[in-house]
């Protein structure tokens, strides 16, 4: 798992790998675990998740990156953007071809969802079961992408009333409010 801005921890249980298919490109200096086929296989491969026997195919990625940049839409959300509805039509898009089942863990748990294929579609389709279930226990409106448009790095809010607004306040947070302040200062100077 990368190391989170802040020294955060990274976002809990079945979270953490969403977490690390949206921060599988560090928007602002790069690089794009997901620029290549062959890097979006080993992504799969690091992340414990199913690679066909063929690999991963043009398709996949172009899918796999529709998913991501959607879902991160979706995370902008969560931290006060507007809503998107170009990114859910994709994750409704992408989702039609990456079906989930009902299954039983064997930890008498109850009912779960999973993947129904063993492919790349069967991964992109537990991320998206765990998406699904982020949101009906609550933990989803805690993940959250950077409010800084150069960083849009996933972080996970455990602050106690949901307001953090930046991965770090030490680099973006101050980056911010440095904007803020100029802005203020050059108005003020346009006035007089």
């Amino acid at each position: 798992m990368q190391r989170q801005p802040g020294d955060r921890a990274v976002a809990p249980g079945p979270l953490a790998l969403v977490q690390s298919f949206l921060n599988s490109i560090n928007v602002e200096f790069g690089p794009d675990e997901l620029a290549t086929t062959a890097g979006f296989a080993r992504w799969l491969d690091r992340n414990g998740l199913a690679t066909p026997p063929s690999g991963v195919d043009d398709l996949d990625l172009r899918r796999a990156v529709a998913l991501r940049e959607a879902l991160r839409a979706l995370l902008r959300e969560n931290n006060g953007a507007a809503p998107d509805p170009a990114a859910r039509r994709t994750v409704e898009h992408v989702s039609r071809d990456c079906p989930l089942v009902v299954g039983f863990d064997t930890d008498d748990s109850g009912p779960v969802l999973h993947p129904a294929q063993s492919d790349v579609r069967g991964a992109l389709a537990m991320i998206l079961a765990r998406v699904v279930a982020a949101v009906a226990d609550g933990s989803w409106q805690r993940l959250k992408a950077c409010s800084e448009h150069r960083c849009e790095w996933v972080f996970y809010d455990r602050s106690r009333n949901r307001s953090s607004r930046w991965c770090s306040m030490a680099v973006c947070g101050t980056r911010a409010k440095m904007h803020t302040y100029r802005h203020g200062t050059a108005e003020a100077a346009a006035r007089h």
